[in-house]
């Protein structure tokens, strides 16, 4: 189903569903954030995913045994909607008291399937859909970021002198100038936090940002840009593919890599991964074979 916001349920209270519903998602048109940042769905100047992990999926076997299972959704960029993620938590909590096999193996194997199939429908974008239990393999993403933190890279007497009065996205506040050579930026920060656009409620992630570009890049202006988001109402895929956006037009990379692990909410974490070319996108965290590990946040 389309999704229109004043008939969301997203930040209102809503019955728990008993029965496998497929009717309960909604999904919502990417271009109704990507207009406003120029960016045209037919010359992306990114390619990426949407990892959403999911920690509350369990449905029950013939004889009603309860079965717990770790979700994982990889799903393109590329494709013209998301999932609702409100719609998403309600659709999966109406798996908890359905019956869907006589043995687990065969329960699980149904009720990937029908994951599989609906939400690959609604999204008009193959899914990738994996299911996990207790004692499955973990892969750590984003390992080349450890130690690379922002902050440290700005030293403590600059970062003390600024004055941060802008918390409304503001690209101006980026600033670099052309460099004879090519330089490269590589770092994480825990400094972003964005809101709901639908509840206003604050959404809190992990940035992983690479760059190649002949600039020479003021990184304390990129933090004072990322403090800019704190009154931004988004939702998190928005907010990964504005940063990439901004960083594209105003430093003119040769390469670009952003992505964000965010906290997770009703049981549910969001990840966006957005990259000039293939060969950056982190192959851990799209990995449907491996859960994916957590930042020391989530």
């Amino acid at each position: 189903m389309d999704f229109n916001l004043k008939d969301s349920l997203l930040g209102k209270q809503s019955s728990t569903p008993e029965t496998y519903d497929a009717s309960l998602l909604f999904r919502i048109p990417r271009s109704e954030n990507r207009v406003r940042y120029a960016i045209e769905d037919e010359h992306l100047p990114f390619v990426g995913f949407d990892v959403w992990n999911c920690y509350e999926l369990s449905f029950l076997t013939d004889n009603g045994l309860p079965v717990s299972r770790v979700l994982k959704l990889v799903y393109p960029a590329s494709g013209q909607f998301l999932v609702e993620s409100k719609s998403l938590k309600l659709y999966l909590n109406a798996f908890n008291m359905d019956r869907f096999g006589k043995t687990i193996a065969i329960a699980e194997s149904r009720v990937a399937d029908l994951i599989r199939t609906d939400l690959s429908r609604l999204l008009e974008t193959d899914v990738q859909v994996s299911l996990f239990g207790s004692g499955s393999a973990v892969g750590q993403p984003f390992q080349a970021f450890d130690g690379v933190d922002l902050c440290s890279q700005i030293p403590e007497s600059v970062q003390e002198s600024i004055a941060f009065t802008r918390f409304v996205e503001s690209p101006d506040l980026l600033r670099g100038s052309v460099s004879d050579v090519m330089k490269s930026y590589v770092f994480r920060t825990d400094l972003l936090r964005s809101n709901c656009r639908v509840t206003n409620q604050p959404d809190w992630g992990d940035l992983f940002v690479s760059m190649s570009a002949q600039r020479d890049v003021d990184l304390s202006s990129v933090m004072e840009y990322l403090v800019s988001f704190r009154k931004e109402n988004h939702f998190h895929e928005e907010v990964v593919e504005m940063i990439y956006k901004r960083f594209w037009d105003i430093f003119a990379p040769e390469s670009l890599m952003v992505a964000a692990m965010y906290t997770r909410r009703g049981g549910i974490d969001i990840n966006p991964i957005r990259a000039s070319h293939s060969g950056l996108i982190d192959k851990i965290l799209v990995d449907g074979g491996l859960m994916t590990a957590k930042t020391w946040r989530q």
